[in-house]
């Protein structure tokens, strides 16, 4: 605004001075005539060499300006063309091609040239004086031309006009650096509401501008500082919702995903990446949902969202084969319009595997119950209805009876601590240093008529006395079910035996029999619950099905790990590695 102020204001003084020389001159043309092209020529030359290759590298005019306001010439730079690239005298508008001008066409030929001609454009007769410009190859770039007026006067005239025009320049000067001062303090103020308009336009708010007006300057800047105030407070809230939804939609276990109407993923989160294995540096924002992802699962997703009349909605699928989410899908929703969804995955794989296991679980435990209490309470209907009273069958009935019961009581028994391992904060566990040679040893003694029956040596190597920070009744129990496992499994002369070692911050115990040996097809299966090798063979040895998923437990409980080897018919090895004291 400024600019444009000062430079109208200028135009109007240049014109009144060309005005003002036009006029003048008509008295004294013929007197100084011969100087006056003279003098062009010199100017010619001076522009020429530093004025005019700024201005054609550049295209900046400003010297150019100073030049003509200051010598009243009339300057024209014309291309090799015709065409005018430049005008010094302000307002002529658009001027014609200047490729037939008699002084033109002598420059284009490589000449410096003057004429004397009336000129339509300033209505006065003029000397022109075009001069060749040409680059470092000596090829033509542009042609100056400068205009003066001819008209003489003689020496006394001149004398009055020279007073005067020295009056009106420095009229005109110090009428230019008044206006320049008075518009540049009354734009001042505007100038910085502006420059602080543009900072909070930028991002910079709650800065303030300090600007004592009682005028409508002072009412601008009074509301630029309430709207910066109101800005940086809504910013800020703005920031700190932001921060704490990315916050929590990062540590989700969910994945989320907002798409558009157009299915462009507006957000999603680090669970949503792993869920649809989509890297964590690569950019999906703005990106159709489609062009990221392309398995089936994103299809059914697709129907459901073009279906989808309902607010929410929701759906189960498989993913990766192996994967079962749980869908969530809600509409966001603006002025009644849809503008997109948010997508919520759950991953309920886990879910879906402990509702099968339990099932399993019920069925098994069922299906174990059922027969022992069948055969008990068939032998008691059996006794009942026939009245059988003679010893022998009824001592032989009786001890079937009581083998079913133990093997009921044994297997709820089973089932109790089965239970107790998996909530083991359920209960209190008293942990002690145990010496694990002796433990062995007394496990031993309570296993020895088992294995007396089956002729099976019970061999301990320690090279050392172990200890081992644990519960000792978990220890026992797992040890007894793996002994006695081994005795019941392995052939009549055969041995058993327990292994004990080191291993850095790690007790290592190893039990090998040399028994019948699992097949390769029921090793990793060995640990499930009720699971049997040989159901036929298991149940003739009295096994409940639930020893080793008590074994896996206790060592799970205890942060250990268990692996089998086995060979049909050679063996089976079990490798136990615990950390020998608790954190």
């Amino acid at each position: 605004m400024k600019k444009r102020l000062s430079i109208s204001l200028m135009v109007i003084i240049v014109a009144s001075i060309v005005v003002s020389g036009l006029f003048t001159t008509i008295s004294f043309r013929q007197s100084y005539y011969a100087n006056t092209e003279e003098d062009i020529k010199k100017s010619s030359h001076y522009i020429m060499e530093y004025m005019l290759p700024d201005f054609l590298a550049t295209g900046n005019k400003e010297n150019l300006d100073k030049f003509a306001q200051s010598t009243d010439v009339r300057m024209t730079i014309i291309n090799p063309e015709g065409d005018v690239i430049y005008e010094s005298v302000q307002g002529l508008g658009e001027l014609e091609n200047h490729k037939n001008r008699p002084e033109i066409l002598g420059a284009l030929a490589g000449n410096v040239t003057a004429e004397v001609r009336f000129s339509n454009t300033i209505k006065n007769e003029m000397i022109y004086v075009a001069s060749p410009c040409f680059d470092e190859n000596n090829v033509l770039v542009a042609i100056l031309r400068i205009a003066m007026p001819v008209n003489a006067m003689d020496d006394a005239m001149l004398e009055m006009i020279n007073n005067i025009i020295f009056v009106i320049l420095l009229t005109i000067v110090i009428t230019i650096f008044l206006i320049n001062y008075f518009i540049s303090r009354e734009l001042k103020p505007l100038e910085d509401a502006s420059v602080f308009a543009r900072e909070i336009a930028s991002g910079k708010y709650g800065q303030q501008l300090t600007m004592i007006r009682e005028d409508q300057v002072g009412e601008l800047v009074e509301s630029l500082n309430q709207m910066s105030i109101q800005l940086n407070n809504s910013f800020a809230e703005m920031n700190q919702k932001n921060a704490e939804l990315t916050s929590i939609l990062s540590n989700m276990n969910h994945g989320v995903i907002a798409i558009d109407k157009k299915n462009h993923i507006v957000h999603l989160n680090e669970a949503a990446r792993k869920v649809l294995r989509i890297p964590m540096n690569e950019a999906v924002i703005g990106k159709n949902i489609l062009e990221v992802y392309r398995e089936s699962f994103i299809i059914e997703l697709m129907a459901h969202l073009e279906n989808d009349e309902s607010e929410k909605t929701s759906f189960e699928s498989r993913i990766h084969s192996n994967q079962i989410l749980r869908v969530y899908i809600n509409q966001i929703e603006e002025n009644s319009n849809i503008n997109g969804h948010i997508i919520i995955f759950e991953d309920i794989t886990l879910l879906k595997n402990l509702e099968k296991m339990r099932r399993d679980f019920v069925a098994n435990v069922s299906h174990e119950l059922k027969t022992p209490i069948t055969t008990i309470k068939g032998f008691i209907e059996t006794i009942q209805e026939n009245h059988i009273s003679d010893p022998d069958t009824l001592d032989r009935f009786y001890a079937i009876i009581y083998e079913e019961s133990d093997r009921l009581s044994r297997l709820v028994s089973d089932i109790l601590v089965l239970s107790q391992l998996e909530n083991k904060g359920g209960f209190e566990r008293k942990f002690e240093v145990l010496q694990m040679d002796a433990e062995i040893m007394q496990i031993y003694d309570i296993l020895k008529l088992t294995a007396k029956e089956k002729e099976t040596s019970l061999i301990l190597t320690c090279e050392k006395s172990i200890e081992l920070e644990f519960v000792a009744d978990e220890f026992r129990q797992m040890m007894i079910n793996l002994i006695d496992n081994a005795i019941k499994y392995s052939e009549p002369g055969h041995q058993v035996e327990v292994i004990l070692s080191e291993e850095n911050d790690n007790v290592v115990i190893r039990v090998k029999d040399q028994g019948y040996g699992i097949p390769e097809k029921d090793v990793d299966r060995i640990f499930e619950r009720f699971y049997r090798v040989d159901k036929s063979r298991s149940k003739e040895k009295g096994g409940t099905g639930l020893g080793l998923a008590i074994v896996k437990h206790i060592i799970y409980n205890n942060s250990g790990k268990i692996t089998v080897t086995s060979q049909v018919g050679e063996g089976t090895e079990f490798l136990i590695q615990l950390p020998r004291y608790k954190d």
